[in-house]
């Protein structure tokens, strides 16, 4: 079963999105605003890839952003993002969320 931040519109937009900052060489992480060459690998030593990452953090339904070469405007959007941004933003909040023994969504 896919967490909630990963049903609804968000598997067609982050492949729409995946697939035009492939596609363009200038195309930019919203997080860091680095190209795909300027990150760091992975841990494992593996290129990182785009991902369709979520401006804010779990929102269901975010439109797409296509202007892969331009951070988005505030607001809830799923943007490109490198995977080493996306997965260390994922981890950060996974752990927090351990933390708070109050959380819903983590008993969710």
């Amino acid at each position: 079963m896919t967490g909630r931040h990963h049903r609804g519109t968000y598997p067609n937009a982050a492949r729409r999105v995946c697939a035009l900052a492939n596609a363009n060489p200038a195309a930019i992480c919203w997080r860091d605003g680095l190209t795909l060459d300027q990150h760091p690998p992975h841990g494992d030593g593996s290129r990182p890839t785009w991902t369709g990452g979520h401006t804010v953090d779990g929102w269901i339904d975010a439109p797409p952003w296509y202007n892969v070469t331009r951070r988005p405007p505030p607001g809830p959007w799923i943007a490109a993002e490198a995977s080493t941004c996306n997965y260390a933003a994922g981890a950060g909040r996974t752990n927090t969320l351990r933390l708070n023994p109050n959380s819903r969504d983590w008993f969710a």
